[in-house]
This record gives C-alpha cells, sequence and structure tokens, in this order.
C-alpha cells in the first residue's frame, strides 16, 4: 500500500475521533412536568413547546474553542505523541516509526480525554436545560417536580 494511503487513512480515522468529541445539544427536558390544574391538553403543549424553546436557548452555550475543548485536547496530546515518539525513535534509529506510534498514542490518549470533557459539558448543558425548563413551566402554572 503507498505511504499516501495511509496517511490518508490516518488522517480519516483522526477527522472520525475529532468530530465524535463535540457535545450534542440537549433534545428535550429529562424531567416529568404534569399540566397544572384546569389545563387544556392544548395549553400544555403550547406552554411545552414554549418552554422547550426557552430552555435550548438558555443552554446553549457558545463552543470552547482552543486547547481547552475536546478536540483542542485530542490535538495537542497527537501533537505531543507525535514529537515524543519521534524522539524515542530517533534514539531507537528510527524517527519516522517513532513519531507514527507516538502520534497515534497520543491520538487515542487524546480521544479519550476529550471524550471525558465532551461527556462533563453535555451533562452540564443538559442541567442548564432541565432547569430553564422547570422554571418556564412552573411560572406557567405547570406541575414541576422538585429539583
Amino acid at each position: 500500500m503507498p505511504l499516501h494511503s495511509h496517511r490518508l487513512t490516518a488522517a480519516a480515522v483522526a477527522l472520525l475521533v475529532l468530530t465524535g468529541c463535540q457535545p450534542a445539544p440537549p433534545t428535550g427536558p429529562t424531567i416529568a412536568v404534569m399540566p397544572g390544574p384546569h389545563k387544556t391538553l392544548s395549553q400544555f403543549q403550547s406552554d411545552d413547546y414554549t418552554c422547550r424553546g426557552f430552555a435550548q436557548n438558555q443552554s446553549s452555550q457558545p463552543a470552547q474553542t482552543g486547547i481547552n475543548s475536546p478536540v483542542g485536547t485530542t490535538a495537542v496530546t497527537t501533537v505531543g505523541g507525535t514529537a515524543a515518539g519521534a524522539l524515542l525513535g530517533a534514539a531507537a534509529g528510527n524517527a519516522g516509526m517513532g513519531a507514527a506510534i507516538g502520534a497515534g498514542a497520543g491520538l487515542l490518549g487524546g480521544a479519550a480525554l476529550g471524550a471525558n470533557q465532551s461527556n462533563q459539558q453535555q451533562e452540564t448543558m443538559q442541567q442548564r436545560y432541565d432547569i430553564a425548563y422547570a422554571q418556564c413551566m412552573k411560572i406557567r402554572g405547570n406541575s414541576v417536580p422538585p429539583m
């Protein structure tokens, strides 16, 4: 297999790993809210629709960029792994192989750290969403469980 094919495969794998690190926005509340006294189903559905939009606006956050983002973490560890691998490989007489091994190790380690950061960000976004949704539904007269 030609060398450029290996690079293309590595780049495709890296791209898949990096895009998997971005947290998904909440798709809805994780709390059960019941219609308030004397609310019709259509009134409750209208409240639900309005409050979902409100919660989405309140929970959205600007995407993190730089080395503090999940993608940044993965990129930094990949570059660090490449450099460390090249140094160790040079000492053993094959800097290219060492760089490739180091890049792979850095990519895997960075992907794990990035995935953890992504999960934490997703949990925080869901909590903010649920709080905003509950506040909105409560103000509109619906029954909200204690949080």
